[in-house]
């Protein structure tokens, strides 16, 4: 199967309309540039065609046509990866953004997600019944890429990871039909779902199980940067011991011109518990702003998107920690006093609670142990930047390994290649690729962080 450089002829677009019945966009069309184009602003591909399926039909047409026609495909659901796996040159996009409907059913406390849905959406409609489910930091990201991934958020301490609250999924294989998968249907797709990343099809729903959540106490406090080094070592002290309701990120970035250091929290527990546990990570400095309170849920889910707006140029690396040292937190430090750009940004993680004590073998995502990630994430608009940008974030993260950084989230992947897909899986990787020998033996589904077919 290959790439098409010259585009689809006049016959074959011909008999791409009359399969499906929504919109197509080629080259051609006024829309194409827009719909192309992904969060990454750094990624600059072009696909031979567009298709925008609204139904689960339009998706198997759409899978059809290309297998039979030995072209190539990438799938678009909120477009939010990094590494902009959503869009290929000379590849069918099958974008299903347009597909984004979001049903709760409060009585069950369940809500019903397509592919295209966002976690702003999501988390909008079940807010309305006091419920939430485990979702990213992120509102414009996709709701079935990052579970499909795993799906670390601000409720994994007490609801586990999003794939773990995953009941079912529709899914459309590599041959072009429909399935569903749960725990009683299609069991081991379901397990490799949950983790797998976009390996064994194109996912058109999933299922949640929801919990109630009416608010929650949280948001953000800022010091001066030269606090940064005192925060971090009460942050990596108090997430020690925290409990499941409280996730804290912790970050070193740059504000109106001012560089800061941050505490972003969330505490999903009864009131009064989650404004003391928030308020131990002051220091004693008071900070220059304190935006910790009750709050509703969205928020929460809303509060950083200003921080990665969409069209900016940004790469990721994403080491993991077991422990903060005080040596690994000075070296972070002293690597953010050298930022290449204001937009650029630390970000640490601190995975605990229900999402760590998860058997590994349970699902597809393998990373089940309390740690920190370190998110290195520059951006930048000037391309000319680029590689001032990309050196900074891997000295860093090449300084870290000392500390014994490992592994990585593979929703935080660039293009690091086959070996760190495989670790970020670790010994769930090779019965990933017995599955996907089983269910995409010929790779149909590459363009993603890649599970290559056994054998």
């Amino acid at each position: 199967m290959n790439n098409q450089a010259d585009g689809l002829s006049g016959e074959q677009l011909g008999q791409l309309r009359r399969v499906l019945h929504c919109p197509i966009l080629t080259p051609d069309d006024a829309e194409y540039e827009q719909v192309r184009h992904v969060w990454n602003g750094m990624i600059d591909r072009k696909p031979l065609v567009i298709v925008r399926p609204t139904s689960i039909a339009d998706v198997i047409q759409s899978v059809r046509f290309a297998r039979e026609r030995g072209i190539a495909a990438c799938v678009r659901g909120g477009g939010h990866s990094v590494a902009g796996k959503s869009v290929a040159d000379g590849a069918m996009m099958i974008d299903i953004s347009l597909m984004q409907e979001v049903q709760v059913d409060a009585g069950k406390q369940t809500a019903l997600a397509q592919g295209g849905a966002t976690w702003g959406v999501f988390d909008s409609e079940s807010e309305k019944f006091g419920l939430a489910t485990t979702g990213g930091v992120i509102s414009s990201t996709g709701v079935c890429g990052l579970t499909l991934g795993g799906g670390i958020g601000w409720l994994m301490g007490k609801h586990g990871l999003s794939c773990d609250n995953v009941i079912s999924a529709d899914l459309v294989n590599a041959d072009g039909n429909h399935l569903s998968v749960s725990a009683t249907e299609n069991e081991d797709l379901f397990w490799a779902i949950r983790g797998g990343g976009g390996n064994f099809g194109i996912v058109t729903a999933l299922e949640f199980r929801l919990h109630e959540l009416p608010s929650v106490h949280g948001g953000v406090m800022l010091y001066p940067r030269p606090l940064a080094l005192d925060l971090l070592r009460q942050y990596r002290d108090l997430t020690l011991n925290a409990p499941d309701e409280l996730t804290a990120y912790a970050a070193l970035l740059v504000g109106h011109g001012h560089p800061m250091a941050a505490i972003a929290l969330c505490h999903s527990g009864p009131e009064d518990e989650g404004a003391a546990a928030c308020k131990q990570y002051q220091l004693s400095t008071p900070p220059v702003a304190d935006m910790v309170g009750k709050k509703r849920y969205t928020e929460i889910q809303t509060m950083l998107d200003f921080s990665v707006p969409a069209g900016q140029h940004y790469y990721f690396k994403c080491p993991f920690l077991r422990e903060l040292s005080d040596e690994a937190i000075q070296t972070i430090v002293d690597f953010a006093e050298r930022m290449p750009t204001e937009q650029s940004q630390v970000v640490i993680e601190h995975m605990h609670g229900v999402a760590s004590r998860v058997p590994v073998a349970e699902t597809a995502f393998g990373l089940r142990r309390v740690h920190y990630s370190i998110n290195i994430m520059p951006a930048w608009s000037d391309p000319s930047l680029a590689e001032k940008c990309i050196g900074w974030a891997q000295d860093l993260a090449s300084a870290l390994t000392s500390f014994g950084a490992s592994d990585a989230y593979v929703n935080y992947l660039g293009d690091e290649g086959p070996s760190a897909v495989k670790a970020s899986y670790g010994a769930n990787h090779a019965r990933l690729s017995s599955l996907k020998q089983k269910y995409d033996p010929d790779n149909f589904f590459r363009f993603n962080q890649n599970i290559v077919p056994a054998g």
